[in-house]
């Protein structure tokens, strides 16, 4: 309103300037429209109806202003019109706000996402299951777990049977033919009563089974792959999800060798979303980062069947950065990985000053798995272990599990923590298995059979361009997409 006050105020000015012009009848016209249209600024909302915009730029109007045009010289005609376009600016950028304040943005089919990953297309499934596949049951942000595949389900025969009521269109006798093409969870035994009943019998009552039926094993998820090229792969949404067609149409997962292509690519725009490992990496303004902590930790095994870490108290110490009561030497064996090898290095240093002697022994995975790890041929592992869905310690501690083919690679054996763990594998009250985990836990820290050296968490940049994403969980990188359908890209908006 300033700014057409501003207009009357210099049409003041022409009008003592040029008395002939204020005798002509059409510019009488548009200053007393101006005046008008200052007045029904200040009115409500219904700044510029559909008939006072035609009213402004009637043919009687502009002939007032095709007049006035012939008094006024050349520089006086260029500082009128520019004020009326600023006159027409002000008017729209005032509409504009009144349409901003009185609608709301609302999703929309349409879209491309380009996502980043450092590996190759045939480590898809490894990072991207959660677009092409889906599971019976879903984990959801406040940790608890609803169906997904599966509508409801209930727990029978004593708590030693899950039996899984399907949605409609996804077939009981499908997921069997999938979990026996694929070989998934073969020391289950399933059955389905009808096609859309899945049984799952156990020989025990096993609780963690619940969040294990939230891996995306099926291929029922949002996504289908429509494309296969060297170095990307698209997919596109489907219409037949349980949920509904996701609203971003497509996606295109490009891969690259290196972390440093990775980077290159996200500055050239090339991609929107990506994993980054290192917090200092470089990061579009465009752009936030969403972080989750994975059940993944890096750990320090003490071998407790060699002859000096039988001793608790030396692994006490030992954790506790205190000096041991002599000299010690032992061998360490870790994988070759640069993150594993810089670690040996610093635990090597740093427990020098505590009478401990360290020998690096690095291995490739294969060799270290099939070889080293199944005979435990090593004082000291450093290594990694994956939690996965359950909080269930039952594979890496119990007694049962030291063997070739088991995971209790530190060969801890308890009778009370075996004890607790086989009771909490047994509770479907969460509450009992928590505090039968808590009790557990005091016990391993008492007996110190490994130490923890570090949690996994990833840094997802995700292009400011992409709604509907404000926080990532789960319990895999895979897991950043448990909810892309509800992303989106395209908008329309809508009257409140």
């Amino acid at each position: 309103m300033k700014i057409i006050e501003s207009c009357l105020n210099f049409g003041k000015v022409l009008k003592s300037k040029f008395v002939l012009i204020f005798n002509k009848t059409n510019f009488i016209k548009i200053y007393t429209y101006l005046k008008e249209l200052v007045v029904s600024f200040k009115k409500i909302k219904k700044i510029f109806t559909a008939q006072e915009i035609k009213k402004f730029f009637s043919r009687e109007t502009f002939s007032g202003f095709k007049t006035v045009h012939k008094y006024l010289s050349k520089t006086d005609n260029i500082i009128i019109f520019v004020l009326l376009g600023v006159i027409i600016l002000s008017i729209f950028f005032i509409w504009q706000n009144h349409w901003i304040k009185t609608t709301k943005a609302v999703a929309v089919s349409g879209g491309v996402l380009t996502e980043g990953i450092v590996g190759q297309p045939k480590d898809l499934d490894r990072y991207l299951t959660r677009l092409t596949n889906a599971g019976l049951t879903k984990l959801q942000p406040t940790g608890e777990v609803k169906g997904d595949l599966a509508e409801s389900w209930q727990v029978l025969d004593g708590n030693k049977t899950f039996e899984f009521k399907l949605r409609n269109g996804i077939n009981a006798y499908d997921l069997a033919s999938q979990l026996q093409a694929k070989n998934s969870w073969p020391n289950i035994e399933v059955t389905t009563p009808s096609d859309n009943l899945i049984d799952f019998k156990f020989k025990q009552p096993f609780s963690p089974f619940l969040y294990i039926s939230t891996e995306p094993i099926f291929s029922f998820g949002p996504y289908k792959v429509s494309k296969e090229d060297k170095n990307q792969i698209t997919l596109v949404a489907r219409d037949d999800y349980w949920q509904g067609r996701p609203y971003i149409d497509k996606i295109v997962v490009k891969f690259y060798s290196n972390e440093s292509d990775l980077i290159k690519a996200a500055k050239n725009y090339e991609i929107m979303n990506y994993l980054k490992v290192d917090n200092g990496e470089w990061q579009s303004v465009d752009s936030n980062t969403l972080n989750m902590t994975l059940p993944r930790q890096l750990l320090l095994f003490f071998n407790v069947k060699n002859n000096d870490l039988k001793n608790k108290i030396l692994r006490q110490n030992l954790r506790d950065g205190k000096v041991a009561d002599k000299q010690y030497t032992f061998n360490l064996v870790t994988s070759d990985n640069t993150t594993n090898i810089k670690m040996a290095e610093k635990i090597k240093a740093d427990w020098a000053p505590l009478k401990i002697n360290i020998n690096i022994q690095k291995y490739d995975n294969v060799t270290l798995q099939k070889d080293i790890i199944p005979k435990r041929n090593y004082d000291l592992l450093l290594y990694g272990l994956d939690y996965g869905p359950d909080p269930d310690p039952y594979p890496f501690w119990h007694t049962s599990q030291i063997s070739a083919t088991g995971m209790n690679l530190s060969n801890y054996s308890n009778k009370n923590a075996d004890r607790l763990l086989e009771d909490a594998r047994q509770a479907f009250d969460f509450k009992v298995r928590e505090d039968k985990y808590n009790q557990f836990n005091k016990i391993l820290d008492d007996d110190v059979p490994f130490i923890k050296l570090s949690q996994t968490t990833i840094n997802y940049v995700v292009s400011r361009d992409v709604k509907g994403l404000d926080k990532i969980f789960g319990f895999s990188e895979t897991d950043r997409f448990l909810n892309v359908n509800q992303w989106y890209i395209k908008t329309k908006r809508v009257k409140l």
